[in-house]
């Protein structure tokens, strides 16, 4: 299958310390989800920032094919602006952004868009954030940690969000320290630590192994 990201051999450090210790990893266009896993400080959200191109300093190479839709581990819509002013200014941000899909993202959240992003619970913050995200017309989507600090009914939200609204046949990328519950969310589990990638396969293959949590545990000591 086509690959959306091909990287090679690439390392990224910031003073003394290696983020990223030669990775070799493709993503491909198979229209997946894709769980990334592994300890704090294990180099996720860093390989995120290289995949989004927000971090250029590193030695390998890396190729991407088709745009990108980012949502980092923080709220990215200020929380003066009011739900309407977040999708004119998606617009203007993201040629992709397709602010009628917006319109009906919210509206199936039942939002009103005259509410101020300070005005919504951190739950509701969170599926605003992921449905804005899933109004861009991309191939891939990379979220980092969306499912963080939220409560069981709306991680299962997030979830239907990703699930049935992102673009048909796109990929998804997601940082995640969450595994219990989910794991039929995932078609394919990359595993990281120390910068290095340890575990890049599809979940049905490690399925017959025992269970997802359990064979990242294993690899992770």
């Amino acid at each position: 299958m086509p690959a959306l990201v091909s990287i090679s051999g690439l390392s990224v450090r910031f003073g003394r310390r290696r983020a990223l210790d030669a990775v070799d990893l493709t993503l491909s266009d198979d229209g997946g989800v894709i769980g990334l896993f592994g300890r704090n400080g294990a180099g996720k959200s860093t390989l995120i920032r290289v995949i989004c191109g927000l971090v250029n300093r590193h030695s390998g190479t890396i190729t991407r094919s088709g745009r990108i839709a980012y949502l980092p581990d923080v709220p990215m819509w200020y929380p003066w602006l009011r739900l309407s002013t977040c999708i004119a200014l998606g617009s203007r941000l993201w040629p992709d952004f397709d602010a009628e899909r917006a319109h009906a993202l919210l509206a199936t959240l039942r939002l009103d868009e005259s509410l101020r992003v300070s005005q919504l619970s951190k739950g509701m913050s969170e599926q605003v954030h992921i449905a804005l995200t899933l109004a861009r017309r991309c191939p891939l989507y990379v979220f980092d940690e969306p499912l963080a600090a939220v409560d069981p009914l709306t991680r299962d939200r997030v979830i239907d969000l990703i699930r049935h609204e992102r673009q048909p046949g796109s990929t998804v990328l997601i940082s995640t320290h969450l595994i219990a519950g989910l794991e039929t969310l995932f078609d394919a589990a990359i595993v990281i630590d120390a910068g290095r990638v340890l575990l890049h396969t599809e979940t049905s293959a490690i399925a017959s192994h025992g269970s997802l949590e359990a064979q990242i545990k294993e690899v992770l000591t």
